[in-house]
């Protein structure tokens, strides 16, 4: 995926967001035209990974979009064989790697601050960054 596609995909996350969609929607929806699966059918499947995991502050809803997308991506959909999972994980790792490496973590409260006052990211810009991870290593 080119600078200007990813841009073009971060900006349509930034609009998701901005009209409510939380984080793991904004980014999922933004590439949803990539995977096998309508904006409506994506929006609902991620809807309980905002706010760090159905509101746990756990894991960042904007990276935990990537596992989502590698599956949709990745898998073979064999219910019989069940055989595409080493490479599904392999990509969602690698996002949520590239994620931590450039965010100093993966946790919603830790990225926002929560505890410490110490923002480490906002939404916003971990949607950008999710986007972008996502665009240089799943498509």
């Amino acid at each position: 995926m080119t600078k200007e596609e990813i841009s073009a995909r971060q900006q349509q996350a930034a609009q998701f967001h901005a009209m409510g969609y939380n984080c793991a929607q904004s980014v999922a929806c933004a590439f949803a035209d990539k995977v096998d699966l309508d904006k409506v059918a994506l929006f609902k499947v991620t809807e309980g990974l905002g706010l760090g995991m159905g509101g746990m502050n756990g894991t960042c809803g904007a990276i935990s979009a990537a596992a989502v997308l590698a599956g949709l991506k990745d898998s073979t959909g064999d219910l019989e064989l069940a055989n595409s999972k080493a490479v599904s994980y392999k990509d969602a790792r690698e996002c949520i790697a590239r994620f931590l490496e450039k965010n100093q973590s993966v946790v919603c409260r830790d990225l926002k601050g929560v505890e410490t006052g110490n923002v480490l990211r906002a939404c916003p810009d971990c949607i950008s960054d999710a986007v972008e991870i996502i665009g240089e290593v799943l498509f």
